[in-house]
């Protein structure tokens, strides 16, 4: 964290922005301008420091008193989350925020070229002048401008006043316009597939280990390692899920019977479990292999013809992965975490292959949802036996 003067550079921008808003002035940058739509829609692509475009931004939210405007309120945690990012992690926003100038307004744009040479409908570079009278409205990313005014002002992070966003201007439309242009970004933009998320946390984990807690939160971490136990699941050749689990990227294939992210996210509570996460990925890896080869050897039925029974389906993942760290605790009672202890575990349940059915199984086993699956859970813990505790 950068603090030039006890936040004097923060102050004098404060004062600035005070001070445009009371008497507001033109400015000149270097930019590219293209058209769209036959011509009628100029855009220009610069970088504007954040003391500049705060000075002569403004952001058309929905209040009561302006029913017209588009815009949601600012979330504080995100200003933050912006201001932690430029302080502590990567600090890189390479996205460009959309800037409107609303009809009638014009920019003044100055041409670099000659006025005889062909441009070919490429962007062309020049010099932009937006005049004192045109309002700069902010149509995306508004989180990022602000959350560095948080850092700036908040956090004396004083090199956030010269911070460069890249920025796109689009000069030529209306308000009505601009707000479908919010509303299309908002809603039609499609988000990085679950599974894709998996392996980037994976990845994150493998080169920065625990780190990732910090920038990522408890849970990307825990997600991390279940991607890799899953990884593992589905590459042991001896393992139930080898070449059964389908991984985003690869081939798919009519063997498969789960989805990686279904998989990933029915190990999350089991690494909860305060023993487990305490084990080595090695240690959790064997253990869990070792679970799932007594699951196979108890109910072998259910594995021969996987798509009559819920074992290898999502309803059963999630039920046994719930049991796991309990199933763990029992082998703690005589250190053996071995696949012939864990059989003798759960043949103690007495359920019999048949439970497992699809169609003629046990009623939770037949039905589906979040919450039966949830009750066949703590119907799996429930018949598991009693941990025994040493005499105190």
């Amino acid at each position: 964290m950068e603090n030039n003067g006890n936040g004097v550079l923060s102050r004098v921008v404060v004062a600035l922005k005070e001070a445009f808003n009371r008497n507001p002035v033109a400015f000149r940058v270097q930019a590219l301008r293209f058209q769209q739509k036959e011509g009628r829609v100029n855009l220009y692509l610069t970088a504007l420091p954040v003391y500049q475009l705060l000075q002569h931004c403004q952001v058309d939210y929905y209040r009561e008193d302006n029913p017209r405007g588009y815009q949601r309120s600012l979330t504080k945690s995100r200003l933050k989350q912006v201001s932690s990012f430029i302080q502590h992690e990567e600090g890189i926003l390479p996205i460009s925020i959309l800037l409107c100038i609303r009809q009638p307004h014009r920019a003044e744009f100055q041409p670099e070229t000659f006025v005889d040479q062909v441009n070919n409908g490429m962007p062309e570079p020049g010099v932009l002048t937006i005049p004192q009278s045109v309002t700069l409205w902010l149509v995306d990313g508004q989180h990022r401008l602000y959350g560095l005014e948080h850092a700036l002002v908040k956090d004396s992070v004083d090199k956030a006043a010269g911070y460069l966003l890249p920025v796109t201007i689009v000069e030529g439309i209306d308000s009505y316009e601009e707000m479908r242009h919010f509303h299309i970004i908002n809603t039609r933009h499609k988000g990085v597939p679950t599974d894709m998320v998996d392996r980037h946390l994976l990845r994150m984990w493998e080169l920065e280990g625990t780190a990732i807690v910090g920038k990522e939160g408890e849970r990307s971490y825990l997600r991390a390692r279940a991607a890799k136990l899953c990884d593992l699941l589905g590459s042991t050749p001896e393992s139930p899920w080898h070449q059964k689990v389908r991984v985003a990227g690869h081939r798919t294939s009519s063997i498969q019977l789960i989805g990686q992210h279904t998989m990933v996210a029915s190990l999350e509570p089991a690494l909860k479990d305060a023993f487990i996460k305490r084990l080595s990925e090695e240690d959790a890896g064997k253990i869990l292999l070792n679970y799932w080869y007594a699951i196979r050897e108890r109910w072998p039925m259910a594995f021969l013809e996987p798509r009559d029974y819920k074992i290898q389906k999502a309803a059963g993942v999630y039920a046994l992965h719930m049991a796991f760290p309990d199933v763990v605790q029992l082998c703690r009672e005589t250190n053996n975490f071995s696949s012939n202890r864990i059989y003798e575990i759960l043949g103690e349940t007495g359920i019999k292959t048949e439970f497992w059915h699809a169609t003629s199984g046990h009623p939770l086993v037949r039905e589906s949802g979040a919450k039966y699956v949830r009750a066949l859970g703590e119907y799996l813990r429930e018949r598991l036996p009693t941990l025994v505790l040493p005499r105190l």
